[in-house]
């Protein structure tokens, strides 16, 4: 008698994530559901979703050696989603012989796999994403689909869904780390994710910035008046970083909602940067340093290591720099090349 296209075909999967059933057992069960799925004479639309959300909800607790089954199993069969087959593919290396047909996760499955994190998941690192579900991805903030996102290279810099990824980047270093692997990034993206560089990734930006620099038009430097100096320092020996931030906006002419954050941790750099375009002198710098906070005075290493940032980093890559971080420009108005 033909097999039906019925979703029941499928409910035996209901206890397949349960604590209760072992690996082997759930492996088995995936895997005859999948000969059933092939099998089948014929495959309505409801029976091809229902698989497709129940299976991808489950790969990721699956063995490769399952997997390579699977994909065995289901590659012949062009009922298959997509969507399995692409997971499939990236999780099973050489799983997949031949190349599966790669289609745009039609409207019904894409809402269905919106609506769970493993869905959600597949979805973000999809070739063909549209920008109406990249943004349904980016609304929730989920930092594993931030992560896919910024992974896939479907995914482009110029585009405004990526500044996004880069802006939140700002706050969490993890995600920075996944964009700074990436090698189609601009320079003045790569300026943007300077702090969270390593050592000689940082080295390499500037490097950079170096030839980039080398085309502008316009080459700016700042005489620090005695009393921005005195101001500066005033509010550092408060411990006002609110005031001494507002000074720095003012002395750089941003735009007034500018924020430099420059006391969150992993943005202390920031201020030296700052300090060495402004040419405020090291001596004066360290006080700043010493007095703003502990957590920039903590340690020798710690002020060392700012006043090597002021050292080492010639003003206008420091500019630069900073420019990319806040995503602001100063009176030049000039953008990285």
């Amino acid at each position: 008698m033909a097999l039906s296209a019925s979703p029941d075909l499928w409910s035996n999967l209901s206890g397949f994530g349960s604590s209760d059933s072992s690996s082997e057992a759930r492996a088995a069960l995936l895997k005859v559901n999948a000969e059933m799925f092939v099998a089948a004479a014929a495959r309505d639309r409801e029976s091809i979703e229902t698989f497709e959300t129940l299976v991808l909800g489950f790969l990721p607790k699956t063995d490769t050696a399952t997997r390579r089954e699977l994909a065995r199993i289901l590659t012949p069969c062009p009922d298959t989603p997509a969507s399995i087959m692409d997971y499939l593919a990236r999780h099973s290396s050489g799983a997949v012989d031949a190349p599966h047909p790669r289609h745009a996760v039609p409207p019904p499955s894409g809402e269905r796999l919106l609506a769970t994190p493993d869905g959600r998941l597949v979805l973000a690192a999809q070739p063909d994403l549209d920008p109406a579900t990249i943004h349904r991805l980016l609304v929730l903030r989920e930092s594993a689909v931030e992560d896919a996102l910024a992974a896939n290279p479907a995914l482009l810099p110029d585009t405004a869904p990526f500044a996004e990824l880069t802006r939140r980047s700002h706050r969490r270093p993890a995600l920075a780390a996944i964009l700074l692997d990436r090698a189609d990034l601009p320079t003045a993206i790569q300026a943007a994710l300077y702090l969270s560089a390593s050592r000689e990734r940082g080295q390499a930006i500037r490097e950079r910035i170096v030839a980039s620099l080398a085309h502008r038009r316009v080459s700016l430097s700042f005489t620090l008046a005695e009393q921005d100096l005195a101001d500066l320092l005033a509010a550092a020996l408060k411990g006002d970083d609110h005031r001494l931030e507002t000074i720095l906006t003012t002395l750089f002419a941003f735009p007034a909602n500018t924020e430099w954050r420059l006391l969150e941790i992993g943005r202390h750099r920031l201020l030296a940067l700052a300090l060495n375009v402004l040419g405020v002198p090291r001596r004066d710098a360290v006080r700043i340093f010493l007095n703003l906070h502990p957590a920039l005075s903590h340690s020798l290493s710690a002020i060392r290591a700012l006043v090597q940032e002021m050292r080492d980093i010639p003003g206008p890559v420091a500019l630069a720099l900073i420019e990319c971080i806040l995503d602001v420009r100063t009176l030049s108005g000039e953008a990285l090349a």
